[in-house]
């Protein structure tokens, strides 16, 4: 299949990602540093994660059931409460592949983001993206070169990297007790097939609506979720307090996207519930 070589060197790249971050767990054998006798490391949990989860995503069409893709994702939680997301999507359907790591604070604003896109088959670019305070730099290389970007950011916003992992983040800005539709900032990020276009982004109004607290089972197992509609057009269930997605559904293009497979989604953190309960009327 074209492109193919390209999903294959990504997935290479992004199991190096999980590959660091589990070898961070194993106990390591102590080193010895010539002259410095010997150095005490770690043998217990990873001090710097303090909470993770991992999880693969099947997209595919509603009425055909047809496979278009899939998604892997692994979370991890941070002692000082923020989140990085590590996401790899291969969209055979569009001969796409999208690697994105994104970093945001413990109140879900976006601290850093890298990301590496193909599409139609052909490389569009890598981008990275810095927010400080009010200002969000960006640099794009690609096939256009490097194109710098600096755009003023309001307090709360989040960035569209497109995978659908990262999607639940959008509403974290939420304001449950206003309720209803409600405009939230989205920085999204240029992904189209164009290459002569550089990875950078446009801030842009999204629409975020809760429409309510729903059980929902997908491959994964059974869930106890908040339902949610984006643009108008996109449904979406999320979970625990990281906000993760089990669940998305784009009904007027026959398109959804369902949690397979999941780990160290806890029944109190993730919503995660038993079969029998799920079945119940």
């Amino acid at each position: 299949m074209s492109g193919a070589p390209s999903r294959t060197a990504a997935l290479v790249s992004f199991g190096l990602l999980l590959s660091a971050c589990a070898t961070a767990q194993q106990p390591a054998t102590p080193a010895v540093r010539p002259g410095a006798g010997a150095v005490i490391e770690n043998t217990g949990p990873n001090a710097a994660i303090t909470r993770r989860a991992s999880g693969v995503y099947r997209y595919e069409t509603i009425l055909e059931g047809r496979l278009r893709g899939e998604e892997r994702f692994q979370l991890l939680v941070h002692p000082d409460g923020s989140r990085t997301l590590l996401m790899w999507h291969d969209l055979a359907a569009r001969n796409a592949q999208f690697t994105v790591v994104l970093r945001n604070d413990a109140g879900f604003r976006p601290l850093e983001a890298f990301v590496s896109y193909w599409n139609g088959a052909r490389y569009k670019g890598s981008a990275h993206f810095l927010v400080q305070g009010e200002r969000l730099q960006a640099q794009a290389s690609g096939p256009v070169g490097v194109v710098p970007q600096a755009t003023l950011v309001p307090p709360v916003f989040s960035i569209g990297t497109h995978p659908v992992a990262g999607d639940g983040w959008h509403t974290a800005s939420y304001d449950a007790a206003r309720g209803g539709e409600q405009s939230v900032a989205l920085y999204s990020l240029e992904a189209g097939t164009d290459p002569m276009k550089p990875v950078l982004g446009t801030l842009v109004p999204l629409k975020v609506e809760r429409i309510g607290n729903e059980t929902v089972e997908v491959p994964a197992g059974c869930f106890e979720a908040t339902r949610w509609r984006l643009a108008g057009i996109t449904d979406l269930w999320t979970v625990g307090p990281d906000r993760l997605v089990v669940k998305s559904v784009i009904q007027a293009r026959n398109l959804q996207y369902l949690l397979t497979e999941a780990e160290g989604l806890s029944p109190a953190a993730s919503g995660r519930i038993s079969p029998a309960a799920c079945s119940r009327p």
